[in-house]
This record gives structure tokens, sequence and C-alpha cells, in this order.
């Protein structure tokens, strides 16, 4: 899987007259709501803050979960705006349509046959995944295939666009260390967040090459908002033993959730007769 383009690549398939059907393009080169080129502090109340932060050559990847828990919504940041947006299974099997149409563990035949033939068809090195990409200038869809099947939709701008990208404020996710600095949780939900949490612990790394794990956890009451789980206090122990912490976690709103039948009200009274799940194994 590659997580930065090559750059001769991207100036051949993203410039020129188009000899392939183009996939649909959105508004303002937007994907799960994010534009390219949108600072990512204007993106931090939809957003929130990201369940990691990891180096791609001289950019960032801000990893958050989508779509309950089964998505990576992964956004590469540069100067502190959006360079490109991607989409990775995190569950195996999990549902996920793109605005294309195209929709995750088709095959590349069955991405064909939607979209047309592909402007350009490659093949990765470090494991073998099949690329097709679709040109809808100056944007570019890029459908990833491993094992056949789909599971890695990415959207990216021409190199020209992103040189005249301006740079913005200065965007670092909250570390959790107190409730001024609470990570936020966007969109709440209760029954997610411990989902969320987890996976959160479970990426970020501790000690001598370990990571967090839950202990307890305790919720903070916001009086001025009358929101009795405001906050999520999770103390967390370090895997190898080295060192406790408490983590800080903003979840105002966490009661009231939105579903198919509109806005649903959470009786904290009735929370102990909620069952949630334990965590799926994270996808690397």
């Amino acid at each position: 899987m590659r997580l930065l383009l090559a750059l001769p690549v991207v100036l051949v398939l993203l410039s020129g007259p188009l000899a392939a059907q183009t996939a649909p393009t959105l508004p303002a080169g937007m994907f799960e709501g994010v534009p390219i080129g949108a600072p990512m502090v204007r993106l931090r109340p939809t957003l929130g803050d990201p369940i990691q932060v990891y180096a791609a050559g001289s950019a960032v990847i801000w990893r958050y979960l989508t779509h309950g828990d089964g998505v990576y919504l992964d956004v590469l940041v540069r100067n502190n705006v959006a360079l490109s947006v991607t989409v990775v299974s995190r569950l195996s099997g999990v549902t996920y349509v793109a605005p294309s149409g195209v929709a995750f563990w088709m095959t590349p035949d069955q991405v064909r046959a939607k979209l047309g033939p592909a402007r350009h068809e490659s093949t990765n090195s470090d494991d073998g995944s099949l690329d097709l990409w679709y040109a809808a200038l100056p944007y570019a869809w890029i459908y990833e295939f491993h094992a056949n099947k789909l599971d890695f939709i990415q959207l990216i701008a021409s190199p020209n666009l992103l040189r005249q990208l301006p740079a913005a404020p200065a965007a670092t996710p909250d570390d959790g260390t107190s409730l001024a600095n609470a990570i936020w949780i966007r969109p709440p939900n209760m029954l997610a967040n411990s989902v969320w949490i987890d996976a959160f612990l479970a990426t970020n790394a501790c000690g001598h090459g370990g990571h967090w794990k839950e202990i307890s956890l305790k919720l903070v009451a916001d009086a001025a908002k009358n929101d009795p789980m405001a906050y999520s206090v999770v103390h967390a122990r370090c895997s190898d033993g080295s060192t406790e912490r408490d983590f800080f976690f903003d979840t105002h709103g966490m009661l009231t959730m939105r579903g198919n039948q509109g806005t649903i009200y959470v009786d904290p009274s009735q929370l102990p007769h909620i069952a949630t799940s334990p965590s799926p194994p994270l996808r690397r």
C-alpha cells in the first residue's frame, strides 16, 4: 500500500487530454466532507481529533475512524492543510460505497464495468496491490485492490493545484493531558466511543514498543451545558508496564445521537442496560 504518490506519475495522469471515462467530481475536490486544500483547524469541529498522527515523508497523516468503526479516514497534511483524502477498510466485509457508486470488496473488473476503462493501472511493489486511476481534472481517484478486492479509495490533486495552496494556521491535535486539552471525539456516540478510545490507545505507542491499555474509565459532567457525560477520563497503563497516565476525551453531546429515525436522546439511567462488544483487531 502506498502512502505517498510518485510525482512523475501524478504529473502524467493529471495533465493533458483525458483518454478514459472519468469518475464523478465532487465540489472543490471533496471526499468524506474533507475538501483538498482545507485548513485542518477548519475541519476539527466536524472531524474532531485523529486517533493517530504519523509521518509520511515530508507530510503527516491524520487518521480518523468513520462510518461507525469499520473504516479509517486518512488525511494527508502538510503546512496544516489537507493534501489528499483516503478511506481504508478497518474491518473485513465492512459496507462502504464511494461517491462514484463503487463499493468496497468489488473486483477490478466490477469497477471497470461501472466506471469504464481506467486512465492508468499499476501494481505496487511493496504488497502487490493493484491501483486503478480515474482522472477528474485537476483531481484523480485511485481505487486499490488487495487480493483482488477493493479496500482503499483515495482522492488526490494535481501538483500544480497543490503548489497553489497557502499554508494554514498551526493545527495540533489535543494530547488528552487535561480537561482543557481533552481529545475531541466527533461526532460523539455513546455506543461507538469505547471503540474509538480503544483504537486510540492501541495505535499510540508508549514505553519500549508498548501501547496503552485502559484500566478504568469515569465520566465527568459539564454542568453549564447540562451534559452528564461531557468528558470520558480513561486511566491507562503502558503494555510494557513502564508507566500509567490519564487520558481526557471530550465527548460533549454523547447522549444525543443521530439515527435513521432522527435524533435519539439517551437516558443516563439506562446506561447499565446497554451492552457493548469488544473492539476487533486493528488493521495496520
